[in-house]
This record gives structure tokens, sequence and C-alpha cells, in this order.
């Protein structure tokens, strides 16, 4: 059995959504691990910028992929570049396929699903502590929650993917009405069964899942 990491843990969080925020603080807090939270950051600017000012003083990154200015391998990118001694863990729903592997390649220590609960965190914490790298159930829970998604995705008609897919390329409901030939109004009703399929609540969230089942890249 693998020993507990007695050493806290300094951690920069870069998460774009505060809800997830604040769900990954609750999530830690819960959890046997000695931790301090030293930053957040809501975008790659924003960690870069922590990173280059303080990047020697923190231990673990959990680091979201999608970022509303870029991706989380501009970040990993970062990390190399400066040359930090850091763990970096992907908290993602949102990276499938080959983006899980060129993760991998780039040195990704581990994959956690952004419904990790406490004692999954505190195990995946200390196994990449002890420097073993954390892929396989990680990936193997997104890769579970990325199935669940694309089952959704076949019960999407082809006009409502177009929709998709047109909400994920920045349309507002105007200019999709225009492309679809329908009216805005009917667009907006049609976005609100594919909410209720999916299991979304707003058009941010409906271009995540775009993102996920590769409908956009």
């Amino acid at each position: 059995m693998m020993e507990k990491i007695d050493k806290e843990i300094r951690i920069l969080i870069v998460e774009d959504q505060p809800v997830c925020r604040l769900g990954i603080r609750m999530t830690l807090g819960g959890s046997d691990i000695k931790h301090r939270i030293l930053a957040e950051s809501e975008n790659v600017a924003q960690a870069v910028d922590f990173l280059e000012k303080h990047g020697k003083d923190i231990d673990l990154v959990l680091l979201d992929y999608v970022l509303p200015d870029g991706t989380g391998m501009d970040v990993i990118a970062a990390v190399k570049r400066l040359h930090l001694d850091v763990k970096i863990v992907i908290l993602s729903g949102e990276a499938g396929g080959a983006i899980l592997k060129q993760l991998m390649d780039a040195g990704v220590n581990g994959f956690m699903s952004k419904s990790v609960n406490p004692e999954e965190i505190a195990v995946v914490l200390n196994s990449v502590m002890q420097g073993h790298d954390y892929t396989g159930e990680g990936l193997m829970r997104i890769e579970d929650d990325l199935k669940a998604d694309y089952e959704t995705m076949k019960s999407l008609t082809r006009r409502e993917m177009e929709l998709v897919t047109l909400c994920a390329n920045g349309l507002n409901a105007k200019q999709i009405a225009e492309e679809m030939n329908v009216t805005p109004h009917s667009v907006e009703n049609m976005k609100s069964t594919v909410f209720a399929k999916v299991g979304v609540k707003s058009t941010n969230e409906l271009i995540l899942y775009a993102f996920r089942v590769g409908l956009i890249s």
C-alpha cells in the first residue's frame, strides 16, 4: 500500500469556471491531503504570469484543458520553458482521444475527472507526488465520461447536430436562424431541446460538449 505524503503540497489551480474552482477547493478540503492553494488562475495568461513569478514555490498544477485564451498545453509549455520541477494533473471532461495522448507525451503526471471525490483526489495526489504517474484510472474515468457523451450524441437529430456545431463556432441565435433558414424563436426552442438531451444548462457548456465529442477542434 502506498504511503501517505506528509509534506504540504503547494498547489496552483488553473480553471476558468468559478464553480469548478470552488468544487476543487471543497474536494481538497474534504481529503486528508496536507495542502495549500497558493493561487487560482482563470486563464492561460494568469497562470503563466504566476509561474514566471512564483513557479519555484509550487509543487503541483491542477490544470483544466479548455481555457478562455488557450489550452492546458500552453500552460505545460510555460512549465517546460521555465524548467520548473512541478507535477501536472489534468482536470478534464473535455480532453479526449488524440488530445489525451498529446498530453501524456507532453509529460502530464495524472488525469482526473472533475467529478473526483475526496478519497480519489487523495489517491491521485499521493501517487503523483511520490513520482508515480496516475494515468490509468484517471483516463478510464474520463473515457467513461466521453462514452456517455457519445451515447448522448446519438440521440441528436441531424438538424440538432447542425445547431450544436453552429453554436460552437460562435454564431448567435439570429445568425444560426439565417444559416438554418428558421426563425430565432425556433432556434431557442431547439437549443432548449438539445440542452435537455445532452445534459447542459448553457451555450458555454454546449460548446464544451461539442469539443469533447469532436464536433469542433
